[in-house]
């Protein structure tokens, strides 16, 4: 099957998901508006030996929510 194009995906994308997207710090977790979990942020494994390690974590979290928002258009 044939890959889609980023135009598709992201329009897919924009379809799927209830706007505005947040990062749960508590769950790890970036959620639609609706509440209905959309994906895992784990990156533990190398960030943990890091200084600020929460922060980092977390800063990912909000980047790729805050990322996931600017879709809209």
């Amino acid at each position: 099957k044939k890959q889609m194009s980023l135009p598709e995906q992201t329009k897919t994308l924009l379809e799927t998901l209830s706007f505005p997207v947040s990062y749960d710090q508590k769950g790890q977790s970036i959620k639609d508006a609706n509440g209905l979990f959309v994906c895992d942020v784990r990156g533990w494994s190398k960030i943990q030996f890091m200084d600020k390690a929460e922060e980092r974590h977390n800063a990912i979290g909000f980047v790729i929510a805050d990322l996931l928002n600017s879709l809209r258009k």
